[in-house]
């Protein structure tokens, strides 16, 4: 072979050399633009199962209610009466909807010193454990019934006081 054709022969590598440039160059383009592409879909879908789903984010709702009315500012669950982190503390069980009442106002002014827990006994989710008649000897939370409104101070995980409707501003 001679030197032309050496020559040719590297003229035509070397274009072919600058066509793989070109085509890799692209293959980068196009992997960015899909790993952008791959993450805005991620993103979205986090944010809108956050929203909507889990309510993990609250960016639509109001400031909440509960918390705007100082008689409700610890709501929970019946259930979980039993599972709260303080050693001693107190759960009253009444009707958020009514207006105030001496009892709730008696309760608000002298258990300062003491965490007050608040079920709402107007929630289908503590229908359970609200009844006309009511267990004072409840031992574990299967056995509790309470009429509304009721005062039970617990301690140690133990039911050590249970007021019902008048009982609370006599003994308080």
């Amino acid at each position: 072979m001679g030197r032309e054709l050496r020559r040719k022969q590297a003229k035509k590598e070397g274009k072919s050399l600058e066509k793989d440039k070109i085509v890799e160059k692209n293959q980068v383009k196009k992997f960015a633009i899909i790993i952008c592409v791959l993450v805005t879909i991620i993103s979205v879908s986090y944010i809108l199962t956050a929203l909507f789903i889990t309510k993990e984010l609250d960016w639509f709702s109001k400031e909440n209610d509960i918390a705007e009315d100082e008689n409700i500012s610890n709501p929970i669950l019946a259930s979980s009466i039993f599972k709260q982190s303080e050693l001693e503390y107190y759960v009253y069980f009444y009707d958020f909807n009514e207006d105030k009442s001496q009892i709730t106002e008696t309760i608000n002014n002298k258990l300062t010193n003491y965490k007050v827990y608040k079920v709402d006994t107007s929630s289908a989710m503590n229908a359970n454990y609200i009844g006309e008649d009511s267990n004072k000897k409840a031992k574990i939370l299967e056995e509790l019934k309470v009429v509304s409104p009721t005062l039970i101070k617990i301690s140690d995980g133990v039911i050590v006081e249970y007021y019902e409707s008048n009982e609370i501003t006599d003994n308080l």
